[in-house]
């Protein structure tokens, strides 16, 4: 598919919110039955066509037939699966994933019919205007924040987890991502989080304590390097 790659230059998007907000009004006046019959434009549909792919894939293997199943378990198990789409058949990279317009473009024009399932219906926040809580935007980062060597592991990681960690990792500001810091913050929570008594507010005041200590230290360099660090997070949270 390399002649996708060379079509499907992403750092060349442009779609403003302001176009955003005018497609996702269009898709509004049509509403679900819109929806329903849905179409990515010509030079898209092979991009959609991998999207719906994988999306029947992941209903089909984990039942996700009822909306209260449709949550975490969608955003973890699709996010998986659209992280490995894109980043080995699409040579998509963290600049483009930093990117909102490539998000706003994902999903008014490839696949508004599945953020329309997933936030049960016409949600502008997830759809576009909201940086931070761009669905799969929010999804992408949270699976390479957390990457853990290859799918199942990552997923091993990550399924005890809530909505509720993606928003405390992903929507939280800070001072930018050290890759391998965080991943290795999730690869540890996975057994402190049962643990704790409070594994939602540990997490939290994880990343709290770690905002405030990044800019003097440099875990890298500390004793213990990046694993250490991390363990003394936790020990000195002990939630």
């Amino acid at each position: 598919m390399k002649w996708w790659v060379n079509y499907m230059q992403w750092e060349s998007l442009n779609y403003s919110k302001s176009t955003a907000e005018k497609n996702f009004n269009l898709l509004l006046n049509k509403g679900q039955d819109g929806l329903a019959s849905f179409e990515a434009k010509d030079q898209y549909q092979t991009l959609r066509n991998d999207f719906v792919n994988i999306q029947d894939k992941v209903f089909e293997e984990y039942s996700l037939d009822s909306l209260e199943k449709q949550g975490y378990l969608l955003d973890l198990s699709f996010g998986i699966e659209m992280y490995q789409l894109l980043n080995s058949k699409y040579d998509f990279s963290q600049r483009d994933a930093s990117n909102d317009e490539v998000w706003r473009f994902l999903q008014l024009e490839i696949i508004p019919d599945l953020v329309y399932i997933r936030w049960g219906g016409f949600n502008a926040e997830r759809f576009y205007s909201s940086n931070r809580r761009l669905w799969l935007k929010s999804i992408w980062w949270y699976i390479h924040l957390s990457w853990k060597n290859n799918a199942d592991e990552t997923f091993e990681i990550l399924k005890g987890n809530s909505t509720d960690t993606i928003m405390q990792l992903v929507e939280r500001p800070g001072q930018g991502y050290n890759m391998q810091l965080y991943r290795e913050i999730m690869y540890q929570y996975k057994e402190e989080s049962m643990k704790s008594k409070e594994p939602r507010a540990q997490f939290r005041q994880v990343l709290i304590l770690n905002n405030a200590r990044i800019p003097s230290i440099s875990p890298e360099l500390s004793e213990g390097e990046i694993t250490e660090y991390v363990h003394r997070l936790f020990k000195d949270v002990n939630v």
